[in-house]
């Protein structure tokens, strides 16, 4: 019951059931419970599924849904409201639609008000005035909140729930193109998370969307006295204790069925005496009828165990996990891990496609042919990974040169030897107002859903240009940059989102996202030496499975001078299809020496000596630049295509990046 201290009703945390939810408990509940905040606003996995904290009393229910949830928790309080724009209010019981109806004054008439014939929306607004009042209970928000508002302020412990809140109060760029009534529902919202009567009426408002920037910003600001709580996805504790209860054998039912066993053993016995019998025949239906009741476990490979799957469904709500089980019961397959990873690629494409690609790399470090200096530096990354210490762990690296140099191909290989998930992001910008702000939340709350992870930031001087360079954009550039730049510097994601930055011009990226702490290792992969051409086109072999005669590579190392990592597997591929018009099984020296006299590489010298140059300037390690990186200098300035070369060697004279003769 609510207790009175200093005039204020002060509800006990008895009065509000609380499950073992960490956001539930530590930042809903005790928040409210203290009267730090009244309203909430909840985004997230608002859908999903929670355990049943009475499951020993509901066996058939090991995990219920989120408005189950609600409904259990607030069970106590003496009013639940809740509303959906779509379909008006609900109540948890007709008692309770009863009380609301008392308090907010609904069925009582104060006459009919004359309407002027010949106006039609006078009379357009009568109908559906007279309509609402036939079916007692309006659904427009413009006629619900105000009731809602009178019941709070007249009555005390009550729980107000308005689902989908983004239709009613949606982000519009700072109160561009809002519309009157999207500004009403705003100053109401905020003017409850100010007023100290809900407060000490022990009343609760919750506030229900996916996304928080899908929010107008005036009420997720200091504007407004509004708790905002994130319901994250399972961790990876949640997802082992979901799985323990519904795959598998049901400890409860093979415990129960042992017994039931037993029992019909002893009745069959004819010594049993006639109380006896009775006895045994009422515990065998009690124990029958339980086992009716009991969920039916998900079926699963019986190579693959709980904590694979548990690892194998990272980023995934538990709701989708079921939906994937239940389709997997009703085709009557069991799933296996291959199985999972290709359905879960596909739920969470379509989940975060708009902003990311969900990738699954296939090769890992022992495909990358040369590179050996970032290879090396890529394992003791995946030493300090799998020594679980996230102080050897970058927050950040930022991989630049040339194109076709193997960015990509690396970073994926890191992925897969570390076992994360992998992800590149897409574009985020949007022409419409809000968008862009809405799908940079989408990102980041994704990454945070998907950790551990390791993302790739693609043409990162596009997506994290330097913020001095004209934007015209309305400050839309620098609320992005101000999103991503808090998230990089998270000290709570060391360890568990590496985000790697891909470039060929490292220069325009924003100084503020290349320092230590965002991004710890800026390394240049130049074009690959001599002694490097060799091991890739080895690698490009045995990658697309071509078989290859023991010959000298000699010839086409030599001719190949200045072809990227992606020209070198043109050839090889190029070679193939001119052996195979040749009726070769595989290749042959001659058909390498086709492909490279045909090919014609993309960029010019003048970019690729720019780039590298850049590169160079860049390097935040000494191990790490690259150990031809004398030659590659000498080269440039031997071509002498570079605009300002003189002031780039002498800064890298200066901060001694390569020991060069003055």
């Amino acid at each position: 019951m609510a207790t009175k201290k200093a005039d204020k009703t002060i509800v006990e945390p008895s009065v509000l059931e609380t499950p073992c939810l960490p956001w539930f408990d530590d930042e809903l509940m005790t928040t409210f419970v203290e009267n730090r905040a009244w309203m909430f606003l909840l985004h997230g996995d608002i859908y999903g599924i929670v355990p049943n904290e009475d499951v020993d009393e509901e066996p058939e229910l090991p995990y219920i849904c989120m408005r189950k949830l609600w409904e259990k928790s607030f069970e106590e309080m003496d009013l639940v409201i809740q509303y959906n724009i779509a379909s008006g209010f609900t109540f948890p019981s007709e008692e309770m639609e009863r009380i609301f109806k008392e308090a907010a004054g609904i069925g009582q008439t104060n006459g009919t008000a004359a309407v002027d014939p010949n106006d039609p929306i006078a009379r357009a607004q009568a109908q559906i005035a007279a309509a609402e009042a036939e079916a007692e209970l309006p659904k427009d928000p413009n006629r619900c909140l105000p009731l809602i508002e009178k019941v709070l302020l007249a009555h005390k412990r009550v729980a107000v729930l308005i689902d989908s809140v983004h239709f009613l109060v949606p982000a519009s760029g700072g109160g561009v193109g809002q519309q009157f009534q999207e500004r009403v529902c705003i100053e109401r919202f905020r003017n409850w998370s100010f007023d100290e009567r809900i407060r000490d009426n022990g009343n609760i408002v919750l506030l229900f969307t996916d996304q928080s920037a899908k929010i107008s910003p005036e009420l997720r600001g200091t504007n407004a006295h509004i708790h905002t709580v994130l319901i994250p996805k399972p961790s990876l504790k949640e997802r082992v204790a979901y799985f323990s209860a519904v795959v598998g054998d049901n400890p409860r039912r093979t415990e129960d069925s042992a017994r039931l066993e037993t029992l019909r053993q002893q009745l069959g016995d004819t010594k049993v005496t006639k109380d006896k019998r009775r006895e045994l025949l009422n515990e065998i239906e009690a124990i029958e009828e339980r086992l009716e009741h009991l969920p039916t476990r998900l079926a699963l490979s019986k190579d693959v165990t709980i904590n694979q799957l548990a690892h194998a469904t990272q980023g995934m709500s538990l709701l989708q996990i079921h939906e994937l089980f239940e389709q997997s019961r009703r085709s009557g397959t069991s799933l296996n891990l291959s199985v999972i990873k290709q359905k879960k690629r596909r739920i969470l494409n379509d989940e975060y496609g708009e902003v990311m690609e969900i990738v699954d790399p296939e090769l890992g470090l022992e495909n990358i042919g040369g590179l050996e200096w970032v290879k090396a530096y890529f394992r003791e990354v995946l030493e300090g990974i799998k020594s679980g210490d996230p102080r050897r762990v970058p927050m950040g690296i930022t991989l630049s040169g040339p194109p076709g140099t193997g960015k990509t191909a690396i970073v994926e290989a890191l992925a897969k030897e570390a076992g994360f998930n992998c992800a590149k992001t897409k574009n985020i910008r949007s022409m419409w107002v809000g968008e862009s702000e809405r799908n940079m939340d989408l990102l980041i709350q994704g990454l945070l859903a998907l950790a551990p992870i390791i993302v790739m930031n693609d043409e990162a001087d596009l997506a994290e240009a330097d913020r001095t360079a004209p934007k015209g954009d309305s400050g839309v550039s620098e609320r992005l940059m101000k999103m991503w730049m808090e998230l990089r510097s998270d000290p709570k994601i060391r360890g568990k989102i590496i985000i790697i930055s891909c470039t060929n011009r490292p220069d325009r990226i924003d100084p503020a996202l290349k320092r230590r702490g965002r991004s710890d290792a800026n390394i240049l992969l130049p074009m690959p030496s001599r002694n490097e051409r060799g091991p890739i086109l080895e690698v490009m072999f045995r990658r697309h499975k071509i078989p290859v005669p023991t010959m000298d590579l000699s010839p086409i190392i030599e001719a190949t001078s200045g072809f990227s990592g992606a020209d070198l597997e043109d050839i090889v591929l190029k070679a193939y299809r001119i052996g195979s018009q040749k009726g070769h099984t595989g290749i042959e020296m001659e058909d390498l020496e086709d492909a490279v006299e045909d090919f014609i590489p993309n960029a010019s010298q003048r970019d690729n000596d720019i780039m590298t140059m850049l590169g160079l300037l860049e390097s935040t390690s000494r191990r790490l630049v690259p150990p031809h990186a004398m030659d590659l200098v000498n080269h440039i300035r031997e071509r002498n295509l570079v605009p300002g070369l003189d002031a780039m060697l002498a800064q890298m004279r200066s901060r001694r990046i390569v020991d060069m003769p003055v």
